[in-house]
């Protein structure tokens, strides 16, 4: 019959730092600054075996120190007494005058999660010995715990920074009933996530929100969004042009001259979202896709305005964009249409009080029943 005396304090600080450093071998010569590197930072190279060290002392019934190799096997449970152990591991455990160090494995971070653990320790096939040692924390390592807190005042430095070299997540939290991530601030960003090819932040949810916005609401994005006007929408300028529009089935119309000569105007109302999740909307860029029946028959001036306010005044809209140029695209030499691209850069941002937009677009014609095709339009929207 053999008993272990184990040194509790010796094996709970080497535990400790063993968890607190991700499973790194806790004790062992100490590594220079150069290999530890200028910052600090354990990179995946330096990563050692997730072994916990364990250190005790092993004497017969009377209590004289033994020396030689014995099987000693290691379990860990979440409970003093009873259950399933999460993991154990034996060993051939060399015993110089009682005592012996050795490595527990095959235990991952899904077992020492922060819970309450328990040691339980059989030298060959004796049985388990009793009472199962508490593991406790060393102090730093409380704030590994659940519910744990993690406190500090940093100007310009996260209080946690982690960052996954590989393909996988830098942050994975999963909540059965309530928040996975919960970010909170009161006056800077709740959550912020950056992703050189994946997404910065992932949201899922099986059944409720999976991205919740709570106080201002506001969600900041640096994403460029694109909103598509079908040709379909074109509508005479004046009803007593006589102009002629026919919207094909695929999007598109043709504008014919009609009986009355001359150029003739024709409007696309746009309806725009701004501002979108609190951020006011930019307008950056304008698209019109065209071609013609000849090189006679084409686009004479773009218009483009923002509403301010309710009336027939200059001083209720707010001019975007102004081109006087003729631009043709006959149907012979492009087949597939052509694009006219504008740069917005005046009075194209959309805010709470101003967001209705309009397009005006005058239409040269080389005869009656020639004609212009508008495919559609494209803006581009910005939001940052």
């Amino acid at each position: 019959m053999k008993k272990a005396k184990f040194l509790i304090g010796g094996f709970a600080v080497a535990l400790l730092l063993a968890l607190a450093a991700g499973f790194v071998l806790a004790q062992g010569p100490e590594g220079t600054e150069e290999e530890a590197g200028a910052t600090g930072e354990v990179g995946a190279a330096a990563a050692m075996d997730d072994k916990i060290p364990i250190q005790g002392q092993l004497t017969d019934a009377s209590g004289t120190p033994l020396t030689g190799s014995y099987d000693l096997t290691f379990r860990l449970y979440n409970a003093a007494s009873g259950g399933t152990p999460l993991c154990e591991d034996t060993d051939s455990v060399s015993v110089d005058n009682g005592l012996f160090f050795a490595y527990m494995d095959f235990c991952t971070a899904e077992d020492i999660n922060g819970q309450q653990l328990y040691l339980g320790i059989e030298v060959g096939s004796d049985g388990e010995m009793t009472p199962r040692q508490p593991i406790y924390a060393v102090p730093y390592a409380w704030s590994l715990r659940p519910g744990a807190e993690v406190k500090e005042n940093l100007a310009d430095d996260p209080i946690l920074y982690l960052y996954n070299t590989g393909s996988g997540e830098g942050l994975w939290s999963t909540s059965v009933d309530g928040e996975g991530v919960h970010g909170s601030s009161g006056n800077g960003i709740g959550v912020g996530g950056y992703s050189l090819l994946g997404p910065g932040v992932h949201a899922e949810s099986l059944s409720g929100a999976a991205l919740s916005a709570a106080g201002t609401g506001v969600i900041t994005s640096t994403a460029k969004s694109y909103l598509w006007i079908s040709g379909n929408d074109i509508r005479p300028f004046h009803e007593s042009d006589g102009v002629i529009i026919d919207a094909d089935t695929i999007g598109g119309a043709k504008i014919y001259r009609g009986p009355n000569s001359g150029n003739k105007n024709v409007m696309l109302p746009i309806s725009v979202i701004g501002p979108l999740y609190g951020q006011d909307v930019t307008v950056s860029e304008l698209e019109i896709y065209f071609v013609g029946a000849t090189e006679f028959d084409g686009i004479a001036a773009v218009l483009m305005r923002r509403q301010t306010g309710v009336c027939s005044t200059t001083s209720c809209y707010a001019t975007i964009l102004y081109d006087t140029a003729d631009h043709s695209c006959d149907q012979a030499n492009n087949s597939t249409g052509c694009t006219l691209t504008y740069s917005l850069t005046q009075n194209n941002v959309l805010t709470e009080q101003s967001g209705i937009l309009y397009l005006t677009i005058e239409l040269f014609f080389s005869g009656e029943t020639t004609w212009v095709e508008i495919g559609g339009v494209r803006l581009t929207l910005e939001h940052d």
